[in-house]
């Protein structure tokens, strides 16, 4: 049986046992999966903030502009001030009384000075004198422009390596996408099945209708010739309540089968009404015999491999950083007031002030010598994430080896399980057989005939749900090698 069935679909399909109404559903279900698009998110999330981070490298041009109105008073004290040291030494100079005798021609304008002085002093009037304080209040305008180009040379390696973090984690979210589509097919494909399973349920309990319709007609007759006793007929009323119990109970998870296939593919489930599946066993071939292309085991191979390129980023964290910039910026001063009082009294009107164009163009860095509360704590706490990694990895390569262990003996199991119901199901059938002449014949009665009848029935369903079991232990298997997917079933 299992070498004509994979004579018959591996040409069809690299996975046995899917139709292409099954393939339909599942790539539908694929296209609306909910996680599968968020996975999709996630990645194209992660490969944007990459893109962020190269972009670093691009040249910065920034244009800026100010206005700003300015009141401010100045209160301070100063040293000793210097530069006027010969005022004060000519004063004592022409104080002197042989200053008249020396310079006889200015002897008369000192005496005029002094004069001059005497008189300002009567007005209230000094000539000016410096102090050591400074007290005065500056009033007026400013606007500013300013423009700068600036260009990164060397980021230290934090750029390439967290690029290359990234591009990890964008690999490892795109097994995670492999991952809920997986998981999709798996779930497609399971209900798909149980349908399937409800409709040849759906069979059997219409041909035991007919057998028990055809019981009834005659059970009636034998009863009134005196060949059937009213416990008889008793016994097909009880056998067909509990046909009419298992119809309704079809009913119902039929239409909950439906729902949820329309949930997941987005069909209409009136679409479902008239899909008369067939289960049928599936083949487990596999393409490789061990997980490696399992899409977890891969997300963390390359969740590993992107904390290592973070820890390389936080080494190198104490490299310096140099950046090319260049900048033009232009001031005005308008409108402006200044008044000293100290050191000197003085009052200052300004109209206009204007500085620039200045030009500006060079190249700077920066070199953090010391951080122990940035770089050696980050450094440490990324060695210890991808210590967690590889202890993920780790822990998950063992689950992972001992899971498809376990799945290639439940897949084994569930082989010899259906051969052996097969054979209980046509030992039943050949007991129905039997049973149907020696009633006919009058060996037996209709006790005898319903309970061989449920036999039958109960062998059915039995090799059914082995079926059922089977292609469920054989999609675990594909799960367990990576090998279900899009690629191996459309």
């Amino acid at each position: 049986m299992f070498a004509l069935l994979m004579a018959t679909n591996v040409a069809k399909s690299q996975i046995p046992g899917i139709s292409p109404e099954l393939k339909e559903l599942i790539e539908l279900s694929v296209n609306k999966g909910h996680k599968v698009t968020e996975r999709h998110l996630d990645k194209e999330i992660t490969l944007s903030q990459r893109q962020g981070v190269r972009m670093t490298y691009v040249p910065k041009l920034e244009v800026g502009g100010k206005y700003l109105y300015a009141k401010s008073q100045m209160d301070g004290k100063m040293g000793n001030i210097t530069g006027f040291e010969g005022i004060s030494q000519l004063q004592e100079f022409m104080a002197n009384p042989a200053f008249p005798t020396m310079f006889p021609g200015l002897a008369g304008m000192t005496d005029e000075v002094m004069r001059l002085q005497q008189l300002m002093a009567q007005q209230g009037m000094v000539l000016p004198s410096l102090s050591k304080e400074m007290d005065g209040d500056f009033s007026g305008n400013y606007f500013g422009v300013d423009a700068t180009a600036s260009i990164v040379l060397f980021s230290g390696g934090q750029v390439p390596n967290i690029s290359k973090a990234l591009s990890g984690k964008a690999k490892a979210q795109e097994a995670l996408v492999e991952k809920s589509t997986s998981d999709v097919i798996g779930e497609v494909i399971t209900f798909y099945d149980q349908l399937a399973l409800l409709g040849q349920s759906q069979i059997l309990l219409e041909e035991s209708a007919r057998r028990l319709e055809a019981e009834k007609n005659y059970a009636v007759s034998a009863l009134n010739n005196g060949f059937a006793t009213a416990y008889d007929t008793l016994r097909i009323a009880v056998a067909d309540a509990s046909l009419n119990a298992r119809r309704a109970e079809y009913e119902s998870k039929r239409k909950l089968l439906h729902q949820k296939l329309e949930q997941l593919t987005g069909k209409p489930a009136i679409s479902f009404e008239n899909q008369q599946p067939v289960l049928e066993p599936m083949i487990f071939m596999a393409k490789s015999q061990d997980i490696s292309n399992r899409p977890e085991f891969t997300a963390l191979i390359y969740g590993l491999e992107a904390q290592k390129h973070l820890l390389k980023a936080e080494r190198s964290h104490y490299l310096p950083k140099i950046q090319a910039l260049a900048s033009v910026r232009y001031d005005n001063l308008y409108n402006a007031d200044a008044t000293f009082k100290s050191p000197l009294p003085m009052g200052m009107d300004i109209n206009h002030m204007a500085m620039g164009p200045t030009f500006m163009a060079g190249i700077g860095f920066k070199w953090e010598l010391f951080d122990l509360s940035g770089g050696t704590a980050k450094v440490r706490q990324a060695k210890l994430e991808v210590r967690k990694a590889q202890n993920s990895l780790d822990e998950a390569r063992e689950l992972l080896e001992l899971n498809y262990c376990k799945t290639t003996t439940t897949y084994q199991a569930s082989l010899e399980q259906v051969a052996y119901k097969n054979t209980q199901r046509q030992t039943a059938y050949r007991a129905l057989e039997l049973a149907q002449k020696s009633y006919n014949a009058g060996m037996i009665n209709i006790t005898e005939r319903l309970a061989v009848e449920n036999e039958v029935q109960q062998a059915e369903m039995e090799y059914l749900q082995a079926v059922f079991a089977q292609r469920q232990a054989a999609l675990e298997c594909y799960k367990a090698t990576g090998d279900l997917n899009l690629a191996n079933v459309l």
